[in-house]
Formats: structure tokens, sequence, C-alpha cells
């Protein structure tokens, strides 16, 4: 190989290298709202720091310890690979568990893409022409939508972007997450902002200003450190840079679950220290200060937060693992400054729906409605008030869901995502306590819904590579967004035969 080849894959390399590190805040469209700020419901889009900093290489990941995906997963996928992503050791009903062959994260994905470089030698060499090759292998079929969020004419996704490990059962995170912007109305991208820490959970619009909160990777013990490889980014849109605004180290490891107080500016996250114990923190995101809420023992089982700024969690408990007997789950409702339990007796020989542990919490109008999950199965049942005193009623038409399932609030209509097997979607008729309709989308794993307007909605689709829009009035397809380019990938320079 002669020097000017050299020269060559030296030069390819090295623009490799950069469009590598440019890919992920590429646009396919100009984003107006970087100059005119229309896309969000306030103006300050800017950070407190004109220097971004990011501190996710404080500390270095082991392999092992960057899981998401666990054997014999039990909770709801609000649990380990977050989201929701914060599914734990033994639990089964996760989105992303070993038995799920429709995983689009699989070892097995090896499409890829490659353009070629032509280069001849200098007329003081012999006559001979050589080419090299930018081969692009995606590792993933998907990137893994984990969160959606709308703020005026914006829809911002996250995407988690992990491969499974050669075991088939372990998430490698092989990339930093990533922020997507798209026109709402109809999916066009208008930018990508590379995140500095890994797995995101959640992205919130809060006063104008864009967070993104992150998981991070799991330890050994299938837990998260409090570290500053994880914690709440605060995004630079016209900078599009991203830095680590709250680390784990101040809020005491990894989030799973992340809600704000649009009205204060105050956020709510639920760490995920080890099974069984993820505590509720309040974060001040102006000034970063960072309150315990004491009280609550495993917050997985579900964040709402109402119009008038009350959080309801989901509070799963304990397990005994000797008796097998469960203790201290409730929803708990949060005011800002005082914790109570909704309900004073959750006795199961009382209250049947609480044999099994929340997994979910809404509330419509006076309405609250809460999904109860077995791990391998759930129902949705409702709240009613008797003389003060709140308890369980039956569940919802009797229709049986998945134990994996998320039950959220659009546009004042109450909607159950089912994620497991084909996933499907259900429109609840909150007066009549029954399911106006069911739709499949053939397609496994949706995670999450935000409306458009009021008569369409963007579906976030987890294992596939897909953010869809769908018909509110029968959960049809309309049409969808491809978001396969995100996907975990390598890039390679290869000389050509």
């Amino acid at each position: 190989m002669n020097k000017k080849i050299l020269s060559l894959l030296a030069s390819v390399s090295f623009a490799l290298f950069m469009s590598a590190c440019g890919d992920d805040s590429s646009s396919s469209a100009s984003i107006e709202c970087l100059d005119n700020e229309s896309c969000l419901d306030d103006e300050d889009l800017s950070s407190d720091s004109d220097d971004a900093k990011s501190s996710s290489s404080a500390k270095s990941s082991k392999n092992k310890s960057s899981s998401s995906v666990k054997k014999d997963e039990k909770s709801s996928s609000s649990e380990k690979v977050t989201s929701s992503s914060s599914e734990k050791k033994d639990e089964k009903s996760s989105s992303s568990t070993k038995d799920e062959k429709s995983s689009s994260s699989t070892k097995d994905d090896k499409s890829s893409s490659s353009e070629k470089v032509e280069s001849s030698s200098s007329s003081e060499e012999p006559q001979s022409s050589s080419s090299v090759e930018l081969k692009v292998t995606y590792l993933s079929t998907t990137p893994n939508a984990a969160d959606l969020e709308v703020s005026g004419d914006t829809l911002f996704a996250v995407f988690q972007r992990y491969t499974l490990s050669d075991d088939g059962y372990t998430a490698l995170f092989n990339d930093n997450g990533l922020l997507a912007l798209y026109k709402l109305s109809d999916g066009t991208l208008l930018d990508t902002i590379p995140l500095v820490t890994k797995n995101p959970s959640a992205v919130k619009v809060v006063k104008g200003n864009v967070y993104v909160a992150t998981h991070g990777e799991y330890n050994e013990s299938w837990g998260t450190d409090a570290d500053d490889n994880r914690g709440i980014e605060k995004i630079d849109l016209k900078k599009k840079k991203s830095e680590l605004w709250v680390s784990g180290t101040a809020l005491g490891g990894g989030v799973t679950l992340f809600e704000v107080n649009a009205k204060t500016g105050k956020g709510y996250v639920a760490i995920d220290k080890y099974y069984g114990s993820v505590p509720v923190v309040e974060v001040d995101l102006a000034s970063k200060s960072v309150k315990n809420i004491d009280g609550v023992t495993d917050a997985t089982g579900g964040f709402f937060m109402d119009a008038s700024g009350k959080l309801y969690i989901g509070d799963r408990g304990f397990m005994d693992w000797e008796t097998y007997e469960m203790g201290n789950m409730n929803v708990r409702v949060y005011d800002g400054t005082k914790l109570t339990a909704m309900f004073k007796d959750l006795d199961p020989d009382t209250y049947e729906g609480f044999m099994y542990q929340p997994a979910g919490i809404s509330v419509v109008g006076a309405d609250t409605f809460i999904y109860i999950s077995d791990y391998s199965s759930g129902k949705l049942y409702w709240v009613v008030d008797d003389g003060g005193e709140k308890g369980v009623c039956d569940d919802v038409d009797a229709i049986a869901f998945s134990g994996d399932t998320k039950i959220v609030t659009v546009n004042g209509k109450l909607y159950v995502l089912d994620r497991k097997g084909k996933g499907s979607i259900s429109n609840i008729n909150v007066s009549a306590k029954a399911v106006n309709w069911q739709q499949p989308f053939e397609s496994e794993n949706p995670y999450d819904v935000v409306a458009i307007d009021n008569n369409s909605a963007w579906v976030a689709m987890y294992n596939t590579a897909e953010i869809r829009k769908i018909s509110l009035g029968d959960g049809s397809t309309i049409s969808s967004i491809d978001t396969k380019e995100f996907s975990a990938k390598k890039v390679e320079v290869v000389e050509a035969e």
C-alpha cells in the first residue's frame, strides 16, 4: 500500500471520527425554534452555563454493571431498563427480558450500510487504483424510545440506545442517550442533541428549559451508584449541548421516574438504589437543591402529577421473601409539604385489588384509577370515596391486561398501553368504568403516548424503531416516524477488495 493510500485512510478515519462525534446533533431540517423560541412554552431556552460540562466520565462502568435486562425479572417495565428502565433482578414482566424473543436489540442484528471513497496513485508511481469503504453496522434494530414530551409545536423524544450482549440477557449501553426534536404535527425531524450520560428515563420541559433524567448503568447489585454517571441533564437548545445539571451523587442514584410541577419548577424523582428500595426526592431545578421525601419504600408503582400540583406515588411497599407477604403498599399523595396515604387499610382480605402491588396511577376529573399487577397479569381499578374513607372498586369492565402496562391521561381521557405480546392501546370510558375500544399494535412494547391535537397522538414504540401516529378515535395507525438511524451502531474504515 503506497503512502498516498495511507494518507487517504488517515484522512477518512479522521473525517469518520468527526462525523461520528457530530452524528447525533445533525439535522434533517432546520429548527426554527432555536431562533424564535416558538417551539417552547416559555422563552428561556439557554442553560445557565455557557460551557456545559459532562461529568459522565467520572467513573468507568463495568461490563457486568451495564445491564438493564436481567434473568427472571418480575416487575413492570417502569422498573428496569426504564424508562423506563428500572426492572429488577428477579422480575418477570419486564418489557426487555430474555424471554421476549421479539426484542429488537438482539445480537443477530447485522444490517449495515457503506459508501466507497475512490483514490488513484500519483503519476510518479506505477498506475494503480484503490478504494476504501466507510462501513456502518447497526448493532440494534431499535434505539429504544423511552419517553415523549410536547411543548408548543415540538415533540421531544429520548432514546436509550443499547444492544444485548452475547448471552442475550445483558444490555450493553453502547451509546450515550439521545434527545430528538420533531415537528409535532407531521414528525419532521428538526434536530438531535447527544446526552452526556446513558439510559435516559424521561424528558420534561419546564419554564422554557428542557431536562432529561437518566438512570445510567447498573452496578453489580442490580442497583445504581450515587455518582456522576447519571442524574438530571439540562439541554441548551441554542448551543445543541447538554450538561449534567443535578448529578446522581446529589440525588443518591439513578433516576427511574421523573415528574415536574410546572408552576413551582420543582422536580420529583424516584431513585433506583436497589431492588425494593426506590425512595423519592424533590429537586429545585433552578437552584439544584435536593430534599428527601420520607415515607416511600418503593416508588416504582407509578408517578402522576395532577393539575393542582399534587404528586401521586404508587408505593409498592416491600415483600417478605420468606412468607411472601407484602406490606406498606399504598398510594401516597405529596402536596409539596406533606405526604399522606390515600388508603387507611389495605388488608388484602378487604381490598382484593391490593393483593398485588400498584403499577400505575392516573387521575381523570374526580376519579382516581390504579393499575394493579401480579407480575404476569393486571387489572385496572378505580377508587371510590365512601363517607370520607377511600376504597378500591371492581376492575374496569373485567378486561385483563398484562402485568406490564402504563396508564396515561391524554386530553382528559384515560388510556392503557399494554406493553406485552403484540402490544395494544385501550381507551377507557371513565363514567361507565368500561373500555370504549382496544386497538392492537402488532408491534411489541408501546412505551408512551402524547397528544398531537384532539384527534391524534404519537406513541413511542420501544422494541421497534418507530414513533407511531395514531387516531384517538379508535387507536388505528395513521403514519409513523422511522427512528432506526438513532440505534446503537459502529462505524469502520475498511479497504475494498
